[in-house]
């Protein structure tokens, strides 16, 4: 039994009619008709009775149909299979992730694989949210780490988790043995926070703003790391995100109340495009749910 004999009799269940499938299958009509009295004499089964210039299936027919389907279905998803296995194995993805989620969430994310797939180039680009949004929309980017839900109605997104926000100081600071602070309590401790063109001191603004607070904003610094260099050898205060605090063992977490200052992070790419094997197995190693978002075509 060969692949084109199915196809042939699959095609025609469809139309019922030898002239429309050889037209639909580019062959002769006495090559189908040749192909499928194959089949036929290889089953040992009718399959088609004959109606005029027409055909319909018959009682074998019908069974035999649903078999022929799921075979060459599964024929064609090997196939597809085998074509992501040769992406895999050379290529490149290029990623944009925002500074605070490339140390605490891609690195581990992007070791493991280049692990699994070590033929395959990775770059990551470190970006703030809005360069990110616009290399998913002009194509110089693969996947984007940013925020959920993004600003461009372009992108899709799919929300990784929640973070919170939280006050990190040094041992030694006054602050040092609250385990919480309300966030109007702020009023008069020391910050260094991150410039206003990040997403995240927005956040935190908006947040002050709130609970009537205007903050006593010593330092602005371009990375968290640097905020938490800062704060460990000085006597201010920084607001940072809680992974970012877990990551500082050194420092001490308090959490923030009243009102939670809480972000979302989110894997990003543009509506509509395809997306190779590389793109799918990386974002599913973020969530696995993401594999099935991308899908062949987003």
């Amino acid at each position: 039994m060969e692949l084109r004999q199915l196809r042939y009799f699959v095609d025609i269940a469809k139309t019922e009619h030898l002239t429309t499938s050889a037209r639909n299958l580019f062959v002769t009509q006495s090559t189908l008709s040749h192909g499928l009295r194959q089949l036929e004499e290889e089953l040992g089964m009718v399959l088609f009775e004959r109606i005029g210039r027409g055909l319909k299936l018959s009682q074998a027919g019908v069974v035999f149909r649903n078999y022929a389907e799921r075979a060459l279905h599964e024929i064609e998803a090997g196939r597809m299979a085998l074509a992501d296995l040769s992406e895999l194995q050379t290529g490149a993805l290029t990623l944009g992730v925002i500074p605070t989620f490339l140390n605490t969430l891609v690195a581990p994310a992007v070791a493991a694989f280049t692990r699994a797939y070590p033929k395959v180039n990775v770059v990551v680009r470190e970006l703030l949210a809005p360069p990110v949004e616009a290399g998913l929309l002009d194509g110089s980017l693969d996947l984007g780490v940013s925020f959920h839900p993004p600003q461009r109605t372009e992108l899709e997104a799919l929300p990784l988790f929640d973070e919170r926000m939280m006050l990190l100081v040094n041992p030694s600071h006054a602050l040092a043995g609250r385990r919480t602070l309300a966030v109007k309590s702020l009023v008069d401790v020391p910050l260094a926070l991150l410039p206003r063109s990040f997403y995240t001191r927005s956040l935190i603004d908006n947040g002050l703003r709130d609970a009537g607070v205007t903050p006593s904003l010593r330092v602005e610094m371009g990375s968290v790391e640097s905020l938490i260099a800062l704060c460990r050898w000085g006597d201010m205060a920084t607001i940072v995100p809680e992974r970012a605090a877990q990551q500082a063992s050194d420092m001490v977490a308090i959490h923030l109340v009243g009102p939670q200052l809480v972000r979302t992070a989110g894997l990003l790419w543009r509506r509509g495009s395809h997306y190779s094997a590389a793109a799918r197995e990386f974002a599913a190693l973020l969530a696995p749910a993401a594999r099935a978002s991308l899908g062949r075509e987003a």
